[in-house]
């Protein structure tokens, strides 16, 4: 409690000491000094905890972005979370063995790989909204516009005002280019993860129907770990490359 705490602060004690002797030194009983000490030492403890500033609150972790209901990335997201499900079932259906331990150890990099997929495809949704707000056919057209009249002006502030005009509509046009760039990587990703993930339930099903066969080595299921980890990698490499480019 932070009233317990208070009590144990040096400085308290100190005060309350100094009071004891204080009331002391004027020939107080000593019990009645004592409770003076004591006294003090409670209600500097009680006002230095009520008044006490409190710790700041963890600030709340920002809310991902919403994918866009019925976009490519909401498509490839939902097949990627359905082959997660299948590749769950799996793992439960089988039988104690190599296999069943290496897919169990599995589960969790999938899950994590479905959990960049989804903030891959939030991410695109946003990308898409975004573009959508950059008229490009507007600005191609206002820049030749520009671009003509630069070539005809003849006055310097003429010039510098084009200039500068000229600059705002590239910058907008470097916007839709790079908002564009980051959202064809996002959608290829996607579709790459979502798939990955289909073969690797589809290469999980087809080791499960073979658990009694002698061919079935450790090195053939470790097959199955190092797919998904060319998966997991893939996303996690694009996810880093678009928050640079878009940062």
């Amino acid at each position: 409690m932070r009233f317990v705490r208070e009590l144990a602060e040096p400085w308290g004690l100190l005060l309350a000491a100094t009071s004891a002797g204080a009331a002391w030194a004027v020939q107080l009983p000593v019990v009645a000094a004592i409770g003076v000490g004591v006294t003090v030492l409670a209600a500097r403890a009680g006002v230095a905890a009520a008044t006490r500033a409190k710790p700041a609150a963890e600030p709340e972790e920002r809310a991902l972005p919403d994918v866009e209901p019925g976009s490519a990335e909401a498509d490839w997201l939902r097949r990627a979370e359905a082959a997660a499900a299948g590749f769950e079932s799996i793992s439960g259906s089988l039988d104690t063995g190599p296999l069943a331990e290496r897919v169990a150890d599995m589960e969790p990099v999938v899950r994590e790989t479905v959990d960049t997929l989804r903030r891959l495809a939030g991410r695109a949704s946003a990308t898409g909204k975004a573009l959508a707000r950059v008229d490009l056919g507007a600005v191609s057209a206002e820049k030749a516009r520009l671009t003509k009249d630069l070539k005809t002006a003849d006055d310097d502030d003429i010039r510098g005002d084009l200039l500068q005009s000229l600059e705002a509509v590239q910058a907008q046009e470097d916007v839709h280019t790079r908002l564009s760039s980051a959202r064809r990587k996002l959608l290829a990703q996607l579709r790459s993860g979502a798939l990955g993930l289909d073969g690797l339930v589809a290469r999980a099903a087809e080791l499960s129907a073979a658990t009694g066969d002698s061919l079935l080595d450790t090195t053939t299921i470790g097959e199955l770990s190092e797919q998904l980890e060319g998966i997991r990698r893939g996303v996690v490499e694009t996810e880093e490359a678009t928050r640079r480019s878009l940062s």
